[in-house]
């Protein structure tokens, strides 16, 4: 996408706001797959409909902030700020079980590696409902977005899916 629109269009907001969207997506998806193999998730499992107390107990992670199966609460303590992959907090996830694992130093974001402060600010900032609020806007929502920074956002994506998969 970025490189088939013409530069100075009138969609070059809305190209940079998809790449932007569509870049959180796959740091959440990596920062998820990453928690879930580093604490020893069984690969076979389906993490929203398989739940494990011991992993949970370790991790404080669980696809929902609140699991109820016949009803019931399956981990009464979580709060809606726990971490939970439902609300697409993947920011907390990284801060809370990735940075301090020694096997992430070099990986941007969700590890020690080098990451430049615009692009830590864009994931930093990213929720799903930028493709809701933001799109159709006439005005840049995220002054920081250009063909550049969205170019960098992808180049770190690449780096942090290179370090770990």
């Amino acid at each position: 996408m970025l490189y088939s629109y013409k530069p100075d269009s009138i969609h070059d907001l809305h190209v940079w706001l998809e790449l932007y969207y569509l870049s959180g997506y796959i740091i959440e998806g990596l920062t998820v797959y990453s928690a879930y193999k580093l604490y020893n998730w069984h690969p076979n499992l389906d993490i929203q409909r398989n739940w494990d107390p011991v992993f949970t107990q370790i991790t404080g992670l669980d696809f929902y902030y609140e699991r109820r199966v016949g009803g019931n609460v399956i981990f009464p303590n979580r709060t809606v700020n726990s971490l939970s992959i439902q609300g697409h907090h993947f920011q907390d996830i990284v801060k809370v079980l990735l940075k301090k694992d020694p096997s992430f130093n070099d990986t941007p974001y969700i590890g020690m590696g080098t990451i430049d402060a615009d692009i830590e600010y864009l994931i930093d900032n990213w929720r799903p409902e930028i493709r809701y609020n933001m799109f159709g806007k006439t005005f840049n929502p995220m002054s920081i977005l250009n063909q550049d920074v969205i170019h960098r956002l992808i180049n770190t994506c690449n780096n942090i899916y290179a370090k770990h998969i």
